[in-house]
């Protein structure tokens, strides 16, 4: 029976095994098998469309070893997870490793190639960090790879182990007030400006208005250079500045009978076409004789000797007749920087990034960007500009005179550019010197402290960046001069001047910094025997930073506690709600009438009547009403939280940061705050009728 059992059984393995088909064969899927990689290459495409190759071109075997784990890599499905952002970097980096392997290599210190390669990519190519994090990455998912052998594991698991990724030095933050931290200003500016200058604030709202007034200015006289027919040129030959800008002076300009100039456009001619030696000569040679009578020279000679007195214009140029010179985008490009735009996206800005919000009546009422920023994949939207402000008239005009969807910057604005010489050092035409002329006109500083009295901004940043005209030679003359470079030049120069001048990211980082400067006047005042650099590096040590960081873990845990166990407020609304109300604000000068409807101040938000504007009249009254308004808030808060919280979100929250951002656009708030610290015990409260009622 058991013999007779063991024959059928033998029957059927036999003809399951034969490979004779079954009607099972249609319904089971085929084994999946890795693809066995044979390609000496691996092709990819970047985010711009540019097709790049990763080859191994050595043949030995801890060359290919590495190729083949990379290819796995580039395989694997932790790779494939990744975003199509992201892919590129991780190719861009295995290319490089590779290129490097294929001609700095020898098998004598195989084990070492990664952390050599790191060494090259920091010391040499100058790299603040190091790249092996995404090498070792790929390598890792790579080992899984059937290719590779026994000894090839064994090999880059090893590899691996000694190539550990050097900690990424903290990167120092560079900031407007850190470039402007000289300490022989101190004595030129004097002490107390000296000081303002630590206060991010100050500096950005001085520089910021400052530049808004400027482009304006320019983008002015480009109207009235541009109210004449644009003229061909041609700038293919040497000299070709004599011939253009004498003709264009003739064309263009104004002058009275002493030879000065009788209007802007001329005052801005004069100083971009004629060398600030030689602008008396040609004064004295206009008011002898009329333009149009004795036609200007390429050459004069003074005392026996042939003059020039021309330059090659920076802002007249015959390309920049109909489009913007590099000077205009330089400055646009500083005011990107203010809204705190990532510095590598401003040079990609388009003019369709902006939108312009207008009023029934064709006003513009507010500006806001929204541009893709490339390091995250992800669109950003800073902060709405207000059209009162100088800054978006100056956006908005610049954006009037660009066609629909182009991009805005044709120059690259976010390179550094090195310090020049300035003052009596200066020896070529340049943009910060020409800037610097510019501001010392007397109209043009009239517009711009006329500004700065209306945002209540000091006049900080002129007055700092005049007094670098007292500095000695720029380092670039110093090398010249000795060829020594710059640790010499810091070290030897009494009156040293900044390397470079301020990139976008010091403009980006103050602007960051100055949303939560806690300076008050106060505070820049040096009442210590000791400097601040000083207090900085011998009193802050570490026992105190660690009572700092103690002191400020209260407040972090109140505020913690606030937003995510007491109170979750729908933070949206109250953006949109307080958004809303800063387009409609207007503040306005005092006048008298009592024709402006007047809204109450615990109106909820979603009952504001839709009216065009909300009229603020700037003056001391108003912006009292404001500060106690918050003081009694801030007093009465942990009280109507617990009995008016729905109030609490829907109005309070709306009021207080809208009046705090008014206020700080009115005048008389300085004075409102002083004249507060007086009135404050004779002020009736505001809230004590709301907690007679719970919700």
């Amino acid at each position: 029976m058991n013999r007779d059992l063991d024959s059928f059984i033998e029957k059927e393995s036999d003809f399951a095994s034969e490979g004779l088909a079954s009607p099972f064969d249609t319904i089971i899927a085929t084994q999946s098998h890795d693809a066995i990689i044979k390609a000496n290459r691996i092709i990819y495409k970047t985010n711009s469309g540019t097709n790049y190759a990763i080859h191994i071109t050595s043949r030995t075997i801890y060359h290919q070893a590495i190729y083949f784990a990379l290819a796995s890599g580039f395989q694997s499905e932790w790779f494939y997870s990744l975003s199509n952002i992201s892919k590129p970097i991780y190719y861009h980096e295995a290319r490089k490793f590779t290129e490097w392997l294929n001609s700095n290599t020898s098998s004598d210190n195989k084990y070492q190639w990664l952390k050599e390669y790191e060494c090259f990519v920091l010391n040499e190519l100058g790299n603040k960090t190091s790249r092996l994090g995404y090498i070792n990455q790929i390598l890792r998912e790579g080992l899984g790879s059937p290719q590779l052998s026994q000894s090839d594991f064994n090999y880059l698991n090893r590899l691996l182990r000694h190539s550990k990724p050097v900690k990424t030095v903290e990167p120092q933050p560079v900031t407007l007030s850190e470039w402007f931290s000289l300490p022989w200003l101190r004595s030129i500016i004097g002490e107390n400006t000296y000081l303002q200058l630590e206060s991010p604030s100050r500096l950005f709202l001085s520089f910021r208005t400052t530049i808004a007034v400027t482009l304006q200015h320019l983008l002015n006289i480009r109207r009235d250079w541009q109210a004449f027919s644009a003229q061909t040129f041609d700038t293919g030959y040497k000299d070709w500045q004599y011939d253009w800008n004498r003709k264009l002076i003739e064309r263009t300009g104004n002058f009275d009978s002493s030879g000065k100039p009788s209007d802007e456009l001329t005052h801005l001619l004069c100083l971009d076409l004629i060398k600030p030696s030689q602008q008396s000569v040609l004064q004295e040679i206009i008011s002898k004789s009329k333009l149009k009578e004795a036609p200007l020279q390429r050459r004069y000679v003074r005392k026996g000797r042939s003059i020039c007195p021309w330059q090659k214009p920076l802002f007249f140029h015959p390309d920049y007749q109909t489009g913007y010179s590099p000077l205009e985008e330089q400055l646009l490009a500083w005011l990107a920087a203010c809204e705190a735009i990532q510095p590598s996206d401003i040079p990609k800005l388009r003019s369709t990034d902006y939108a312009l919000e207008f009023n029934s009546s064709g006003r513009l009422i507010a500006i806001e960007c929204s541009y893709y920023k490339g390091r995250s994949g992800t669109n950003k939207n800073p902060r709405i500009l207000i059209a009162s402000d100088p800054w978006t008239k100056a956006l908005h005009d610049y954006l009037q005179g660009l066609p629909h969807s182009v991009h805005i910057f044709k120059t690259p604005v976010e390179q550094t550019v090195k310090m020049p010489g300035l003052g009596k050092n200066s020896n070529r035409h340049n943009s910060l010197g020409f800037l610097l002329r510019i501001w010392k006109q007397p109209h043009i500083q009239q517009k711009i402290n006329m500004e700065l009295t209306r945002v209540n901004a000091p006049p900080l940043f002129l007055t700092a960046i005049m007094a670098l005209e007292n500095g000695d030679e720029s380092l670039q003359q110093f090398k010249k001069r000795t060829g020594n470079g710059a640790e010499n030049y810091k070290s030897l120069v009494a009156k040293r001047l900044p390397t470079h001048v301020f990139s976008l990211s010091h403009l980006k980082n103050t602007a960051v910094h100055a949303g939560s400067d806690a300076y008050r006047d106060s505070d820049l005042i040096n009442h210590h025997s000791h400097t601040s650099t000083t207090e900085k590096n011998s009193y802050l040590t570490d026992a105190n930073k660690d009572f700092v960081n103690r002191a400020g873990r209260v407040t972090r845990l109140v505020l913690h506690d606030l937003q995510n166990t007491v109170y979750q407020p729908s933070v949206l609304a109250i953006q949109q709600a307080v958004y809303d109300r800063d387009l409609r604000t207007r503040i306005v000068e005092t006048t008298g009438t009592t024709d402006i409807e007047i809204h109450a101040l615990d109106q909820p938000i979603d009952n504001t009547p839709l009216t065009d504007e909300i009229l603020v009249p700037d003056n001391t009254d108003n912006a009292l009403v404001f500060i106690h308004y918050i003081r009694e808030s801030e007093r009465m808060l942990s009280k109507l939280l617990s009995v008016r919280p729905d109030w609490v979100e829907r109005t309070l929250i709306v009021q207080v940061e809208w009046m705090s951002r008014t206020l700080s656009r009115m005048r008389f708030a300085k004075a409102a705050e002083d004249l507060y610290k007086k009135l404050q015990p004779y002020l009736p409260p505001v809230f004590d009728h709301f907690l007679e009622t719970v919700e």
